[in-house]
């Protein structure tokens, strides 16, 4: 809400201007009474300043029936809050002092006129209410009392002033109808019993906003200069512009947008999310970062930006990039708003390194952390459903790290390493039903989840891939096959087309999922640079294509481009890549050892020429024993390269191994248990699912 405050900014500038012409008129609370003396007192303070705290006490003390001490208290602890706990303690100040404004000041609060010097009387007594309301449905909003910040925003709406300080009615009316638009009646009053019907009121209550403004423009023009009052169209564009844009009507939103360009107020992180939905990873990224400079950190709320530049590196194969962005994140703000959702995002980095440990240590941190979803749509069911993927996520790749390290063939004859295996698919087994309960209980499912890129899915891509795998081909081939030829959004395609020849796989159609996934490879809008999961992913499903048609010199192509893309995915892939390999300097015993240990992994070695090419060099230097490896390509392209001081022997031929991929684990055998799923007491968690799903939906 950023923007409102830069808008009464401006009207506070105007009305300086307009007091120091008019110096022979006495401000409002500018008399003798005590009252009078606590409004001049009140001017200036920063509601974050401890002054403002001891002020309030003092304002409470002398006068505990007027409600500017009890304002000035509940706008104090909304800015210190940081939990739930925080914001409920604001709530009760701020409820007083709403009730003792409405009992004190009534018809200054309904008083319109198109008469500056009548306005002027009573502008204090409404800009304080405003902020009062805006601050009170925010702490409502903050702990998911949405129906309770509606009936503050009706009060609101009643009285009908012709300037709405700060807290705009009908605007954040409609937000509150998209922001909870999985939920129904039987949860919230308010609520109509579908998606649709809750977007359909969303989009009303904006029609009712613009329709309030046309009707206050003949009051409000003879007293502003036109260019203030048009500031508030932009607050109607403005949602309008989130709406369209979850509806995927791309042209209507970029319309709106274009519309806020120039305004004071625009979003770049909202136009950010548009851009990300239609898959415009370049000029979603700029507008993230344009958001993270502007940012002003006065409100403790949901970042979206943060998490979403996270997610753009691991599309341009840069999951490093992404956690030393986030780490450094969460380093600076702390167990505040918006830390569960660092952490998913921290998580998923270091899951795309090939850090499953690291990962579901910082899933479980999530997962204990009571995220407060302030500011925007993202709501407690996408967290739930990000967690409960990741759970399951790393304990595939813990699997396939295990048959990785234990991969001689004493290995194959030893009962501990089938009765792991068998023990870990359990364990999979178990957090996919998890995974697949949340899933069916979304009623979004089919619009939000399955079209990849929604303003309302926190998951990649390549995520959704995981969630959607082992149910019906049949189902999602038809579904993708059909949006191809419906969406709206052209880059977005080519991700439905990848969906199909994944699909076509699991079916055996080597040769039609071929004709796909070439497709995508030859789009000329593929942006090398921001869409490097994808094309690696296809050349991964294309080796699988061409394995199944037993072309191998296509498939070994295929198997050597997905590792030069992202290296990390190699060893959690079905896909084999030999490799050759040069070994120097192994001469002693410890050496001889680790070559052992590190040929013993799961990978498998030639003479051929075009397979990549491992060099390892052990080499004593000073004290340190270190290891310096290098894996070429083509044409002795250096694709892989680093080196390891030795630490202990055991494990660091494991640790080596893992260095051809590119993933720098610290430590073999890591165990980090996954935490069984929260029971949810709120009520309004059981959705109610009435909504638009297919029926054949296999979910």
């Amino acid at each position: 809400m950023r923007w409102k405050h830069k808008l009464y900014a401006g009207f506070v500038l105007f009305f300086s201007f307009a007091f120091s012409a008019h110096a022979q008129f006495q401000l409002p609370g500018q008399g003798g009474s005590l009252r009078d003396r606590m409004d001049q007192e009140r001017q200036g303070i920063n509601f974050t300043d401890e002054k403002a705290f001891s002020k309030s006490k003092e304002f409470i003390r002398n006068d505990s029936t007027y409600y500017g001490g009890w304002f000035l208290q509940g706008a104090f602890f909304y800015f210190r809050a940081a939990d739930a706990d925080g914001f409920a303690r604001a709530i009760k100040p701020l409820e007083k002092a709403l009730k003792l404004i409405e009992k004190d000041y009534k018809w200054q609060l309904r008083t319109r006129t198109s008469d500056f010097f009548t306005f002027f009387n009573v502008y204090r007594r409404q800009e304080d209410y405003g902020f009062i309301c805006y601050y009170l449905e925010q702490c409502y909003q903050n702990i998911e009392q949405p129906d309770k910040a509606m009936e503050v925003l009706r009060k609101v709406r009643d009285k009908n002033m012709q300037l709405e300080f700060a807290v705009e009615p009908y605007n954040t009316m409609s937000w509150l109808y998209h922001r909870n638009r999985v939920y129904t009646s039987s949860q919230y009053s308010f609520l109509k019993n579908s998606v649709k019907e809750n977007n359909d009121m969303a989009m009303k209550m904006l029609d009712s906003a613009a329709w309030k403004y046309q009707r206050d423009y003949y009051l409000n023009i003879r007293i502003f200069q036109p260019n203030f009052i048009e500031q508030q169209r932009y607050g109607v564009y403005h949602y309008k512009a989130i709406l369209f844009a979850y509806n995927f009507e791309v042209d209507s939103a970029e319309y709106y947008y274009g519309l806020m360009q120039d305004w004071a107020g625009f979003s770049n992180n909202n136009y950010a999310n548009f851009k990300y939905v239609c898959a415009d990873f370049k000029t979603a990224e700029e507008f993230y970062a344009q958001a993270a400079s502007r940012e002003d950190y006065s409100e403790k709320r949901t970042r979206e930006f943060n998490y979403m530049r996270g997610m753009i590196g691991i599309y341009k194969g840069q999951p490093e990039q992404s956690d030393s962005l986030l780490s450094k994140v969460i380093e600076q703000q702390g167990s505040t708003p918006g830390f569960g959702w660092h952490s998913i995002g921290l998580a998923r980095a270091q899951f795309y390194q090939g850090l499953t440990a690291e990962s579901q240590h910082r899933m479980n941190k999530a997962n204990a952390f009571h995220e407060l979803h302030i500011g925007t749509t993202w709501g407690q069911e996408q967290y739930e459903l990000c967690i409960a993927l990741y759970n399951y996520m790393n304990k595939v790749h813990e699997e396939k790290e295990y048959m990785f390290e234990h991969n001689g063939f004493w290995e194959w004859c030893n009962p501990k390493r089938w009765f792991r295996w068998m023990t870990l698919n359990i364990q999979q087994y178990t957090l996919k039903m998890v995974v697949a309960s949340l899933l069916a209980n979304n009623p979004e499912r089919a619009d939000v989840i399955y079209t990849l890129f929604s303003s309302e899915n926190l998951m990649s891509f390549d995520e959704v891939w995981f969630l959607i795998g082992g149910f019906s081909n049949d189902y999602f081939i038809d579904r993708y096959k059909k949006l191809i030829e419906t969406d709206k959004r052209k880059n977005v395609k080519k991700y439905f087309k990848y969906f199909v020849g994944r699909l076509l796989l699991n079916e055996g159609k080597a040769e039609e999922a071929e004709t796909y996934l070439k497709e995508v490879l030859e789009d000329k809008d593929l942006d090398t640079a921001y869409e490097r999961l994808l094309i690696a992913r296809c050349y991964e499903a294309l080796a699988e294509s061409y394995d199944q048609q037993d072309k191998e010199e296509a498939r070994m192509k295929c198997a050597v481009k997905f590792y030069e893309i992202y290296p990390q995915l190699v060893p959690y892939s079905d896909v084999e890549l030999p490799f050759r390999l040069s070994v120097t300097g192994d001469g002693t015993e410890e050496f001889k050892t680790i070559r052992e240990e590190f040929e013993s992994c799961d990978i498998e070695w030639t003479e051929d020429t075009k397979a990549p090419k491992v060099s390892v060099e052990f080499k004593t230097n000073g004290k340190n024993r270190e290891i310096h490896y290098r894996i070429s390509g083509d044409k002795d392209s250096t694709l892989v390269s680093g080196a390891m001081v030795i630490k202990k022997t055991e494990d660091t031929g494991k640790l080596l191994a893992y260095r051809i991929f590119g993933i720098k684990k610290k430590e073999i055998g890591k165990k980090v248990e996954v935490p069984l799923p929260k029971k949810n007491k709120n009520p309004k968690d059981s959705l109610n699912k009435t909504d638009s799903v297919a029926v054949e939906d296999p979910v």
